[in-house]
């Protein structure tokens, strides 16, 4: 690309910006380094394992190469031919970025792999966060998707997805939830109850609330009656078959699922959740657009199902995100539309590099500037954090540098937004009281 002088000034302001991270699903540093770390078994546990299988990797070589107790020159020797075919894509070249950067290592091939794995096993000590996400990566905070709460706050800030409510399938899935909160549940009233709880246990540890619950089913949530929801409930003790649950460690008969709609369950209690969040001032984060994977229903994920919450929750604050890609248009239209609907570009990045600078651009004539957050890494290993930011600031730079060149901008607004963008935004949403 041609480097215009505002690209290279605003560039330098973006590269200086102490970033607020919207979205992760990092372990903690302890965890990471019990883990046996290199290339394969690492980088290609998220993401760009879904470039693979659509490339037409079959499943049984992705679970081999993934193997860190093969040899690694076999594994890569599996990898190397479907390497070739998606290093093209955003999720490639996040990689690249990162083992470039951080490990001083030209780029994943077959003259690299190793020496690159043992620079990964080398680093993967203490301090390794410090050095990726405060140094490298120049963020702040990292808001976690995590079952975990009581997080290293240096690196993390939570959010909570009360998944283990709207996710149970089965009489065993609803005693594990009684074993968790503290006592059986026999009843819907009971588990509301629960649900209720919860929030007042976890109030003053999470920073918002997720809700991921795109990826099984649509995300528009019915105004279900008590009643509708109880007869859903009841339906999980309806059981009359039963199935071995065999494992090395238990051998017991549990009760097979029952085929019953849990959607009026799961639409009530998502109703509950809204009412906590709005009364306890917390921002909601929202899975739209693609899901992570392969072969889902892309039309569960559309933001236009969210409409009657936003409408009916007018003082809840909705962190849509993944910039509903691609219906990103549909989130700009109802980001403009909604007082309380915000647009969060954590993942976008690295979906399409150049697609998030088209829709960036568009946003940013059509939506107020305070209602974009523009950055979350979205993943599961460090390294892959840091590739992203650095797409991600290179991004913003060149979409507000243009907006300059254009006179659209002066380049003091420029360099507001891209403060906006980077840290502002997420601060008033998720840190209204500072870090």
């Amino acid at each position: 690309m041609s480097v215009s002088p505002s690209y290279e000034e605003l560039k330098g302001y973006v590269d200086s910006i102490r970033v607020v991270d919207t979205h992760e699903h990092l372990s903690q540093e302890p965890e990471r380094l019990k883990q046996k770390v290199d290339l394969l078994a690492t980088f290609f546990s998220h993401y760009a394992s879904s470039d693979l299988r659509s490339a037409g990797m079959p499943e049984e070589q992705l679970i081999e190469i993934r193997d860190p107790s093969t040899p690694l020159e076999e594994r890569w020797g599996v990898f190397e031919p479907w390497w070739e075919k998606i290093r093209n894509t955003g999720y490639a070249r996040a990689l690249e970025i990162a083992v470039r950067d951080l490990y001083g290592v030209d780029g994943i091939g077959p003259d690299t792999y190793g020496r690159l794995s043992e620079e990964m096993r080398q680093r993967n000590v203490e301090g390794l966060y410090r050095w990726v996400l405060k140094d490298g990566s120049g963020i702040d905070v990292s808001i976690n998707d995590t079952i975990v709460y009581d997080v290293d706050r240096e690196f993390f800030a939570p959010v909570r997805r009360f998944g283990e409510f709207l996710t149970v399938r089965d009489r065993t899935g609803l005693e594990a939830l009684g074993r968790q909160v503290g006592g059986p549940i026999h009843s819907f009233r009971s588990m509301v109850s629960a649900l209720r709880s919860e929030f007042e246990r976890t109030s003053g540890k999470i920073v918002g609330v997720k809700i991921g619950l795109a990826y099984t089913r649509p995300i528009h949530f019915e105004k279900a009656s008590f009643s509708e929801a109880e007869e859903a409930f009841n339906g999980l003790y309806r059981a009359e078959r039963f199935k071995v649950h065999d494992t090395s460690e238990v051998w017991k008969i549990v009760p097979e699922p029952v085929g019953v709609d849990l959607r009026p369950m799961q639409d009530y209690l998502v109703h509950v959740m809204m009412e906590e969040v709005e009364r306890r001032e917390l921002p909601v984060q929202i899975h739209t657009g693609l899901q992570e994977g392969n072969e889902n229903i892309l039309s569960n994920s559309n933001p236009e199902l969210l409409v009657n919450l936003f409408m009916e929750y007018k003082d809840a604050r909705f962190d849509i995100f993944h910039g509903s890609w691609p219906y990103s248009g549909e989130l700009g239209a109802l980001a403009k539309n909604f007082p309380n609907v915000y647009i969060d570009m954590c993942w976008m990045h690295i979906i399409s590099p150049s697609g998030s600078r088209r829709i960036l651009s568009e946003w940013l004539d059509e939506v107020p500037a305070n209602k974009i957050m523009g950055f979350g890494g979205d993943y599961l290993f460090v390294e892959g954090v840091y590739g992203h930011s650095v797409i991600a600031r290179e991004n913003i730079a060149r979409v507000l540098a243009e907006k300059v060149d254009d006179g659209d901008y002066t380049m003091a607004q420029a360099k507001k937004y891209a403060s906006w963008l980077l840290r502002e935004n997420a601060l008033r949403l998720f840190f209204p009281d500072g870090l």
